[in-house]
């Protein structure tokens, strides 16, 4: 731009004067050929300056992109590791409290005798003590054999099967050291199956009846997991917040808190 001005302060300045020779138009001419063809040299180099900063600002975003992808396929995968993991933590503790338990499996308190069928023969309303004793055992194995039975279809991803094991035996024994743990593991059934509506309301079941099992936290973490999967996010919170709080040493509390930041992105 500055040779530009120069050369029409020239030429005007000859013009003015009047006296602008051949040689000096022809010179004027020249520079003037030169100048043009800086500013198309520049104009090109505008183009291609600009048609690198696009391509740069595609490949960044494409990076972006692909890099997004990565961290949520990442994440993932890490909840999946997490969810088995937790899965099985469930079964250790489970192999651990049927072998701590042996040999006495179940724990159910003998139903009320009457009177009547008390320990001495009655005449003809007795009921032999013995006969008592061997009808409860009876039961309990029945109860336990059921139990073993819907774990192992468990473990063998049969679960509608397992499903229906662990509520037969919640139907002989309601009360037993292993009802919580029958009804927990009848949400895992739902859970595993993506009925996610059922294992919520199963997983419930674990948290208001057997407040006091040892299956609640995981009760409440795999339930949070259900409610994110049916997509009520905000349930889902509060329920891992108040896991975190009633349970904060436990590896589900560490689970929940890791959920929760992943909410939060």
């Amino acid at each position: 731009m500055k040779n530009l001005l120069k050369i029409i302060s020239l030429v005007g300045l000859v013009l003015i004067a009047g006296c602008a020779t051949r040689k000096e138009i022809v010179s004027f001419k020249n520079d003037s050929f030169y100048i043009r063809a800086q500013i198309d040299s520049l104009r090109a180099e505008q183009r291609r300056l600009r048609a690198a900063i696009a391509k740069l600002t595609t490949l960044t975003e494409q990076s972006t992109e692909a890099n997004n992808r990565l961290r949520a396929d990442i994440q993932v995968q890490l909840n999946q590791l997490a969810e088995q993991s937790q899965i099985l933590n469930d079964r250790l503790e489970e192999t651990g409290r049927r072998i701590s338990n042996l040999p006495s499996k179940l724990r159910l308190t003998a139903p009320a005798i009457s009177p009547g069928a008390d320990t001495t023969n009655n005449g003809s309303r007795g009921v032999d003590s013995s006969q008592v004793k061997t009808a409860i055992r009876r039961r309990l194995d029945e109860a336990q054999r059921l139990y073993d039975s819907a774990y192992q279809d468990f473990v063998k991803g049969q679960y509608a099967l397992a499903q229906q094991g662990f509520a037969q035996y919640l139907q002989l024994l309601p009360e037993s050291d292993l009802a919580d743990n029958a009804q927990y593991w009848i949400g895992e059934c739902n859970y595993s199956q993506k009925k996610y509506n059922e294992a919520v309301q199963a997983f419930q079941i674990v948290i208001t009846q057997y407040p006091a099992g040892e299956k609640v936290p995981a009760a409440m973490l795999k339930m949070s997991y259900a409610q994110i999967a049916l997509g009520k996010t905000q349930a889902a919170r509060e329920n891992l917040e108040a896991l975190i709080k009633r349970f904060p040493q436990t590896n589900e509390a560490s689970l929940a808190r890791s959920r929760l930041q992943e909410l939060k992105r």
